[in-house]
């Protein structure tokens, strides 16, 4: 992310300007520049050594002179203590003018090593009543990525066929899904690996509590037990090995009773949104503490 604001009195002339890209940071101000490498070099594959306990406070910077040195060839952080002071100051100024606090936060301290710490809502249980379409990820409960439970009520016909809920998109998401009768669970982790889960009896028709149980193996992004019942009686059972450990898309949703978005399975690609034939009742989404 880039931000900057024009000298008001040199029409054109940019003042003042930072930058924050994946903790790799910089800030000029009047003539002076001032920057930190953060915790990678650009264009360096892979997840750099010291990663995992970098901090924006104990890197190194570096000041240059633009107007006199505009190739930046002689750092004078080691010999100008003071004016460096002053510069990092400054992007500090501007950081929290701009809200980009933490600082490379996004996807340093919070996707690759803090996920628990990305941002969510305050909420552990939610409740809806009937079909529901269109929350936004953002606010959702986050069902691929914490342990949780689902409860529905639902009224199966004699063909139930459709969506009970999705969650994410084709790109990645979770569903949980009747075809022909039978009762489907599908983790799509981003394309790369879909685990499914599927009973080996059809639902019976007429009023079904069904229940999707999932639990963390350890810490967020790692394995997840997925359990399914049926009016109590389990129906499917096993494991993903990896999960999503911030979250699926930036801009897909929570629906009940159908898949709004661009499909979460190709078992239903086609049919999308595949709405559910049968009744949604009350749905009771609760996060499971360990």
């Amino acid at each position: 992310m880039a931000y900057s604001h024009a000298d008001a009195q040199v029409p054109g002339r940019r003042k003042t300007q930072f930058f924050d890209i994946m903790g790799s940071r910089g800030v000029y101000h009047d003539g002076w520049f001032a920057s930190a490498i953060g915790p990678r070099e650009p264009w360096v594959q892979g997840v750099p050594k010291g990663a995992d306990t970098w901090s924006p406070e104990t890197d190194r910077w570096e000041l240059y002179n633009l107007q006199e040195d505009w190739s930046q060839a002689n750092d004078l952080a080691a010999a100008m203590p003071e004016k460096l002071a002053q510069m990092k100051n400054q992007f500090l100024i501007e950081s929290v003018k701009n809200k980009n606090m933490p600082i490379g936060g996004g996807l340093w301290s919070t996707v690759l090593f803090h996920p628990e710490d990305a941002p969510a809502t305050p909420y552990s249980e939610w409740i809806f009543t009937g079909a529901m379409t269109r929350m936004p990820e953002t606010t959702a409960p986050k069902l691929g990525k914490f342990g949780s439970k689902v409860d529905m009520d639902i009224t199966v016909p004699a063909n139930g066929n459709g969506v009970l809920y999705a969650l994410g998109a084709f790109s990645g998401g979770l569903t949980v899904y009747v075809k022909d009768g039978i009762l489907n669970y599908e983790y799509n982790l981003f394309q790369v690996t879909r685990i499914k889960l599927k009973a080996k009896e059809k639902l019976p028709t007429g009023p079904v509590k069904i229940e999707v149980e999932s639990r963390l193996v350890g810490k967020v992004g790692g394995p997840m037990d997925i359990t399914m019942k049926v009016n109590g009686q389990i129906v499917a059972q096993g494991q993903l090995p990896l999960t999503a450990g911030y979250h699926f898309t930036s801009n897909d949703c929570l629906d009940l009773g159908s898949d709004l978005g661009s499909p979460v399975s190709l078992d239903y690609f086609d049919k999308a949104p595949f709405a559910f034939n049968g009744t949604i009742g009350t749905t009771k989404i609760t996060y499971l503490k360990k």
